[in-house]
């Protein structure tokens, strides 16, 4: 187990950077930890994790904040970031930091590229069912497990030799320029999303719904992102999406609907009323741009 130096201080972080360019480092290995909606309403970048061959280091993001010794990292093309599978990554930075992760090189780009299977769970000696277990856990939780650090470091430790011994086949298949540009082409995507748009693609059988019903259902989606984000937690956690099919049956039935949806299983105590329902309700009607008189 490598030693983990903790960063959590915009000032230690820079400090960092400024060594491994002034010990001439021009490739890490990279990886991020965070919530996608599991946890907090939100979604979160937790830890970076990265090695450069000698020593790893955590950085803690819920600390430091995004912050300008952050992105000056992140988007330095001078140090490539050695990465496995990025493209959710990149969909995490864009969307909670506003920017992607430049100069990237994706394994699993070159894993596909040579006809292998996408793979490093084999890699770095752990059972794919806990590594996923790892992935889900709390992440925002401080302070950070030590179990869940150890977890993140191991994660980075072999993708430089990995990389380095893939790189070298694909440059032996002249595939190598290819290899780089489609890597990096993955951060020249954009990833970023607007939560209250998902249901066109989200709402169970929304292509099949008669029109009517899709504006309502639009409706009641921007409801429960509302609601989720007033309690600061993950949607699925306020309304599942398996109840809204029945909930925009009949508008007039709807508030009806998502009171007992809602308060399903809650105590007395713990129940969301009419009031705040018929707030948000309302608000999300707005949010749609729609008439609040007619709906």
């Amino acid at each position: 187990m490598q030693t983990v130096n903790l960063i959590e201080t915009d000032k230690a972080l820079a400090a960092w950077f400024d060594g491994l360019r002034s010990r001439g480092i021009v490739r890490i290995a990279l990886d991020l930890e965070g919530d996608q909606g599991s946890v907090r309403y939100k979604y979160s970048i937790a830890i970076i994790q990265a090695y450069d061959g000698t020593d790893a280091v955590v950085i803690d993001v819920q600390k430091i904040g995004n912050n300008g010794a952050l992105k000056a990292f992140l988007t330095s093309t001078d140090i490539i970031k050695v990465m496995f599978s990025c493209k959710n990554d990149m969909f995490m930075t864009q969307n909670v930091l506003g920017y992607s992760i430049e100069r990237v090189r994706d394994i699993a780009v070159a894993q596909k590229m040579l006809g292998m299977k996408v793979n490093i769970s084999e890699h770095i000696g752990i059972d794919k069912g806990k590594k996923d277990s790892f992935q889900r856990a709390n992440w925002l939780k401080r302070p950070i497990r030590q179990d869940l650090l150890e977890y993140a470091v191991d994660d980075v430790l072999h993708l430089l030799p990995l990389e380095e011994k893939l790189a070298a086949e694909l440059t032996a298949k002249k595939m190598f320029e290819s290899y780089v540009l489609n890597s990096e082409s993955i951060a020249r995507n954009d990833y970023v999303v607007d939560q209250f748009e998902q249901y066109k693609a989200k709402f169970p059988g929304y292509d099949r719904l008669r029109e009517d019903k899709k504006e309502l259902a639009g409706v009641v989606w921007a409801f429960r992102e509302l609601l989720g984000e007033q309690f600061d937690c993950p949607v699925g956690y306020v309304l599942p999406k398996s109840a809204m099919n029945d909930i925009i049956v009949d508008k007039a039935l709807v508030l009806e609907k998502l009171e007992r949806e809602l308060n399903r299983g809650r105590t007395k105590s713990k129940r969301i009323g009419p009031e705040l329902i018929a707030k948000v309700y309302r608000k999300a009607i707005e949010r749609r741009g729609l008439s609040t008189e007619t709906n």
